[in-house]
């Protein structure tokens, strides 16, 4: 399973989604591979280019998992972007197994490539 790397320049701002207390219920393989593995969920929102105001402007918010070291290692995400912590809590049930493989043993892109 790939990583899939972010450039950055395209953020706003992101910040971490701690999934604690009343959300423990709500997405409880997010918060496992947070607390068992050292995986954050992030929020990222990205910018656009609006030729109508000929700005910045911020997109929808997206989600990530990714390693606990975003802040020094850069973000590289586990998982594609999703739209909601929803679709993230579905995505990491459906691919639990090759999510945690990549973290625990690195991911393998050569395999793949050819």
């Amino acid at each position: 399973m790939p990583r899939f790397p972010l450039n950055t320049d395209d953020l706003m701002g992101c910040r971490e989604i701690r999934l604690v207390n009343r959300q423990e219920s709500n997405y409880p393989n997010l918060m496992r591979l947070c607390m068992d593995f050292d995986f954050c969920v992030l929020q990222l929102q990205h910018r656009i280019y609006s030729h109508i105001s000929l700005r910045y402007v911020p997109t929808a918010p997206d989600f990530i998992l990714t390693s606990s070291d975003y802040h020094t290692q850069g973000i590289v995400a586990m998982t594609p972007c999703c739209g909601s912590l929803q679709e993230l809590e579905a995505y990491a049930i459906q691919n639990q197994v090759d999510i945690l493989h990549d973290h625990l043993f690195g991911c393998d892109d050569t395999a793949n490539a050819g």
